[in-house]
């Protein structure tokens, strides 16, 4: 059985959200935590660390917020919990 973090949860949350929206348009951190009653600014943490990973783009301003980077089709679930939570271990 796989245990994720919340962190990972949550990240997973926010691509998904993402990968649904049209490719044209951004949501900030607010717009997805309100949507699926996540913390802010947890929510806030981890989509700069898969920003920081590549998976996402950002844009300051009054139409910031953050787009996937590329094709959802070229980002796995494991490429996610990678970026949050760093390598995954297989143990006992």
């Amino acid at each position: 059985m796989l245990r994720l973090s919340k962190k990972a949860d949550y990240g997973l949350i926010a691509m998904r959200h993402l990968a649904l929206q049209p490719e044209t348009s951004s949501s900030s951190a607010r717009e997805i935590a309100e949507q699926y009653d996540i913390p802010v600014e947890l929510l806030a943490k981890v989509l700069q660390r898969l920003a920081r990973q590549g998976l996402l783009a950002s844009h300051q301003g009054t139409r910031g917020g953050y787009h996937l980077a590329r094709l959802a089709t070229q980002i796995s679930v494991a490429d996610v919990i990678q970026a949050i939570d760093g390598p995954v271990m297989v143990t006992a």
